[in-house]
C-alpha cells in the first residue's frame, strides 16, 4: 500500500506540473500556457513513469485533432527504448514460464539481448532442430505495475471526463479503457502467438509480406518464441535496400493487405512505424510486433466501408449520417453545425488526396475531431484506425514515392464492396437466415390476429413525435391563453350591457367596471397579435 500511494503521489506531481502547459488543443485558445510549457521534457517526464506513460505517450502522438502541434512532433519521438533487464531475471523468468533452465530448453541461448522495450526484452536462440529463432520475455513486475498505472489513471481520466467538455467529448474514460486492454493485450503473449498465427494465414495472398513463424512449444504468457528475422528495419533516407520494382511491390501489398484488415478480416495491427517492418535478406517486408492489435466489430465494418466510398465521391451528407449512427449523440449536439463541418472535410478530401499521399487516416481523424467539437462521441477504434494509417504513410512513401495510393485504395474499396454484395456460402449463415425466417413465419398469424384484435376494439393508437416538441405545446398553449382572454372579455361586455339594461336600480358603476375590464383585455389581446403573429418573412429570415 505504501508504494501504491507513493506512485499515486509521482504521477498527481507530473499531472501538477503540465495541467496548464497547453498539450492539448483547448476551447478557449486564447488561455496563457504556464511556464511547464515544455514539450521535450514533458515527454522525458513521460517516458521515466514508465511503461503505461510511455504507451500513452504513443497513442497521443497519433491524435493530431488532440494533441497541440508543438507535443504532438515531441510525443512523435517518444522512445520505448529501455535499459535492458539482467540476464538472470530473464533466465528465471523462461523458467517459471517453460519449466526449465534456457540452455535445457533451447541449443543456444544469447545472453546479450537484441531488444530491450519497456513491456518485454528479447534475446536470440537457437532451437533444438537448429532453427534460428527470438524469445520475447516479458519483464519481471511489469504486470501488476501496469495494472496499478492503468487504474490510477482511469481515476484521472475519470476527474477529466467529469469536469471538462473535451474529457466528456472525447470519452477519456473510454479512451482509457482501450488503452487497458491494448496494454493487457501485449501483456498475453499466448494472445499474440494467436494473432501472429492468424495474421500469417491472411498474408498467404501477399508473397512479398511475411510474418514470423511461432514456435508454441516454447510460449506461455510470459514467453514467446518466433524464428528470427534476418534483414534491414526500414531506415527513412537510407538507400532501398531492394530494387525499386521489388519496393513498389511490397508497399503496394502493404497497402492493400491494410485495406484487408480493417474492411475484411476485423483486426488490424495499429502500430506499422517503421521499427515493425523488416527488409529480409529474401525481398519480402516482415512485419514484427503483433502486441497492439484492434478489432472492429462488423457493423462497424461495413459503415466505415460505406464512409470512405462516399468519401471519395465528396458525399458529405452522406459521410454525415453514417458517422452519426456509430458516434455518440451528446445533449449539446449540433447536428446541423455538424453535417457541415463533415462536408467541408470530405470535400477536402475527395480534391486534394492524391497519387503519392496516403489521407485515410486524415480523414478518420478529422471525422473525430468534427464529431467531438460538435457534441457526438467518437468510438475509440476511428482514432485508433486513423493512427495505424497515418503510421503506414511514412513507410508507404519511403518504399514507393509514387505509389498510386488513391487508385488502390478505391480498388479495394470496389473489390470488398462486390464481396459484401455476393452471397456468402457460409452454412453457418444459411442457418441463422433460415432460422429467423422460420421464427417470423410461425409469429405471423399472432401479429395479424393481435393487429385484427385491436382494430376490432377501437383501441389503435397513433403517436407523432413532433408534438411533444416544447415549441409547439408552448405555441398551443398561447392559443389556448388567446382564445380564453377573449371569451373572458365578451363575457365582461356582455355581462356589463345586460346589467346597464337592468331596472333594478344596478349603479353604473359597476356596469362600467365591466366594459373597461373587457375593453383593456380586448386591445391587450390585439396589440399581443399584431406584435407577435408575423409570418417568418416580417423578421427578414
Amino acid at each position: 500500500m505504501p508504494g501504491k500511494l507513493s506512485r499515486y503521489a509521482q504521477i498527481l506531481r507530473f499531472v501538477l506540473r503540465y495541467r496548464r502547459a497547453g498539450i492539448f488543443r483547448q476551447e478557449d485558445p486564447g488561455e496563457a500556457p504556464s511556464a511547464a510549457d515544455d514539450p521535450e521534457r514533458f515527454v522525458a517526464d513521460l517516458e521515466r513513469l514508465g511503461p503505461a506513460f510511455i504507451k500513452l505517450g504513443q497513442a497521443l502522438s497519433g491524435r493530431p485533432d488532440l494533441v497541440n502541434v508543438s507535443y504532438l512532433t515531441a510525443l512523435e519521438k517518444i522512445q520505448d527504448d529501455v535499459d535492458p533487464v539482467p540476464v538472470q531475471d530473464i533466465r528465471e523468468t523462461i523458467r517459471h514460464e517453460l519449466g526449465d533452465e534456457p540452455e535445457r530448453i533451447f541449443l543456444r541461448f544469447d545472453d546479450q539481448p537484441l531488444a530491450a522495450g519497456s513491456l518485454a526484452q528479447v534475446h536470440a536462440v537457437t532451437l533444438r532442430d537448429g532453427v534460428d529463432a527470438a524469445v520475447k520475455v516479458r519483464r519481471p513486475g511489469i504486470e501488476q505495475r501496469i495494472r496499478t498505472d492503468l487504474h490510477i489513471l482511469e481515476r484521472i481520466a475519470q476527474g477529466f471526463q467529469r469536469h471538462t467538455n473535451m474529457g466528456r467529448r472525447y470519452g477519456a474514460v473510454q479512451w482509457i479503457d482501450e488503452l487497458r486492454r491494448s496494454l493487457l493485450n501485449e501483456l498475453d503473449f499466448l494472445a499474440e502467438a494467436a494473432y501472429m498465427r492468424q495474421f500469417a494465414g491472411q498474408l498467404e495472398g501477399y508473397p512479398r509480406l511475411y510474418v514470423p513463424a511461432v514456435h508454441e512449444k516454447y510460449c506461455s504468457g510470459g514467453v514467446l518464441t518466433m524464428t528470427r528475422v534476418h534483414g534491414d528495419k526500414l531506415r527513412f533516407g537510407a538507400p532501398l535496400p531492394v530494387s525499386e520494382a521489388v519496393a513498389t511491390e511490397q508497399a503496394g501489398q502493404l497497402l492493400c493487405a491494410y485495406i484487408d484488415q480493417v474492411f475484411l478480416h476485423g483486426l488490424v495491427h495499429v502500430d506499422p512505424h517503421p521499427g515493425n517492418l523488416v527488409h529480409t535478406t529474401d525481398d519480402r517486408l516482415a512485419l514484427l510486433d503483433f502486441g497492439m492489435i484492434a478489432g472492429i466489430a462488423p457493423v462497424t465494418r461495413r459503415t466505415l466501408l460505406k464512409v470512405l466510398l462516399f468519401a471519395s465521391e465528396g458525399d458529405g451528407d452522406s459521410v454525415a449520417r453514417l458517422c452519426e449512427r456509430l458516434f455518440v449523440e451528446l445533449p449539446e449536439a449540433d447536428l446541423v453545425g455538424y453535417r457541415r463541418a463533415v462536408g467541408d472535410a470530405v470535400l477536402r478530401y475527395a480534391v486534394t488526396h492524391g497519387e503519392a499521399t496516403l489521407e485515410m487516416g486524415r480523414l478518420l481523424l478529422s471525422l473525430t475531431t468534427i464529431g467531438a467539437q460538435y457534441g457526438l462521441r467518437p468510438p475509440a477504434e476511428l482514432s485508433l484506425l486513423g493512427r495505424a494509417m497515418l503510421n503506414l504513410e511514412p513507410a508507404l512513401r519511403y518504399l514507393a514515392p509514387t505509389l498510386p495510393t488513391r487508385e488502390l485504395i478505391s480498388a479495394n474499396l470496389r473489390r470488398l464492396l462486390v464481396q459484401e454484395l455476393r452471397p456468402k456460402a457460409s452454412p453457418a449463415e444459411y442457418g441463422i437466415v433460415a432460422l429467423d425466417a422460420r421464427r417470423a413465419l410461425l409469429d405471423a398469424p399472432e401479429q395479424v390476429t393481435r393487429i385484427l384484435q385491436t382494430l376490432a376494439d377501437n383501441r389503435m393508437r397513433f403517436r407523432i413525435d413532433g408534438l411533444e416538441e416544447s415549441h409547439l405545446i408552448e405555441n398551443l398553449q398561447k392559443i389556448a391563453n388567446r382564445i380564453a382572454t377573449g371569451v373572458i372579455a365578451a363575457a365582461l361586455f356582455i355581462a356589463g350591457a345586460m346589467l346597464d339594461r337592468s331596472e333594478h336600480g344596478i349603479h353604473d358603476t359597476l356596469p362600467m367596471v365591466m366594459y373597461i375590464a373587457g375593453a383593456v383585455m380586448g386591445a391587450g389581446l390585439l396589440l399581443s397579435s399584431l406584435r407577435r403573429d408575423r409570418s417568418p418573412n416580417d423578421d427578414g429570415r
